[in-house]
Parts: structure tokens; C-alpha cells; sequence
């Protein structure tokens, strides 16, 4: 965009649509008929006020806040918006200036008129690997600290004479119908370990 002279204010166009190839509606409207640049067109409106840049917030470049500007185009104005081919210049309402869509024709390979771009975000993330690897462990840890059965057992030996008495009692931290199973089965191959050292089986 072209302007003479400066003033206090600004002046900025927001596009409305680009169309690669740019068809009418009934209603009036535009719209692209065809995704490829067979008749790209751009339509724009015009604002004119303080775009807010110096007042220390930030703000997108991609978006224009229009809360406290004029619009020049388009709208409830009664100035068409303004629509422009390849090459075409237009101008602002009010002499403020010219606004072009450049042709680049000469600068695309296939000789179109608007240059094509694509956006793209490559990410690699070395430590992904371990990531998954810790968080692998951390979620089987939780599947056995939820599906694996916590018990705890104990052994009372009581000297009577020249016998040992052994009691052997077991706790679950929840309902466990396999408890007292598994408290016998513990006494069994316990006594069976101290038999093998030379001891009487316990009762």
C-alpha cells in the first residue's frame, strides 16, 4: 500500500476474501468456485484510525482490531469494497492513497500470478524414546499397585519348653477372599523350609 504524505492516523486494509478463482453467488456474495489460481481476485475493506501498536500491547499481525477505526469500503459505508485482479491498482477513498496486487507472474515457475507458499512445522524430540519408556514403567507400576494383591503376614514364635511355638496371622489392605489361603500356604512352605534344616515340622 502506497500513501502520500503522514499524519497522525493510519490507514490499513483487512481482506476480506481471496478467492483463486473467484465466482459470484446469487445473494451477491463471492466465493472461490475452483481451488487453483484460474481468476484469483482479492476484496478488501478500508479502516482508517489508531491501530493501538504504541499503547504497549501486544498484538497479532494477522488480525486487525477494528473497535476503534473507521471504515472507508464495504459495509453500512455505501463504497463498494475494494476487488482486485493481479497487477491492479486501486484507490483509497479520500486520496489516501493506492493499494496493488502485485502480479508475479514472472516469478512463479508456472507463470501464475500469485506466488504459492506452504507452512510447515518439523518437531523432533530426542527424548521421546525415554519418554515413553518411564511412562510405560510408571503405568505398569500402577496396574500392579491396583490389580496385584497387598498383604502382609506375620510370624508370632513362642518358646515353650524346648519347643517353638509359631502363630502366623495376615492382613489385607482391602477385601481379599483369598487371605486365608494364602496365609496357609505361607505356613506350609515356611515349615517345609525349616524342616529342611533339621527343625520339626511346626503345627
Amino acid at each position: 500500500m502506497s500513501r502520500p504524505g503522514e499524519n497522525a492516523t493510519s490507514v490499513s486494509a483487512s481482506a476480506r476474501d481471496v478467492a483463486p478463482t473467484v465466482a459470484e453467488l446469487e445473494t451477491g456474495a463471492l466465493t472461490s468456485g475452483w481451488p487453483a489460481l484460474v481468476y484469483p481476485e482479492l476484496t478488501f475493506n478500508v479502516f482508517e484510525g489508531d491501530l493501538g501498536i504504541d499503547g504497549g500491547i501486544p498484538r497479532s499481525v494477522y488480525a486487525l482490531d477494528t473497535t476503534d477505526m473507521t471504515q472507508l469500503t464495504g459495509g453500512d459505508t455505501g463504497v463498494d469494497s475494494i476487488r482486485l485482479l493481479p497487477g491492479e491498482t486501486a484507490e483509497i477513498p479520500g486520496g489516501r492513497g493506492t493499494i496493488t496486487f502485485e502480479d508475479d507472474s514472472a516469478l512463479t515457475p508456472t507463470g501464475e500470478p500469485v506466488k504459492r507458499f506452504v507452512s510447515l512445522s518439523i518437531h523432533r524430540d530426542v527424548a521421546a524414546t525415554w519418554v515413553l519408556v518411564f511412562a510405560s514403567i510408571a503405568v505398569a507400576g500402577l496396574l500392579a499397585a491396583l490389580f496385584v494383591p497387598r498383604r502382609r503376614v506375620w510370624v508370632k514364635a513362642t518358646v515353650q519348653g524346648s519347643a517353638v511355638r509359631l502363630e502366623y496371622a495376615g492382613l489385607a489392605r482391602g477385601e481379599d477372599p483369598t487371605l486365608d489361603a494364602t496365609v496357609e500356604r505361607f505356613a506350609g512352605e515356611h515349615g517345609a523350609s525349616l524342616a529342611g534344616r533339621g527343625a520339626s515340622q511346626p503345627t
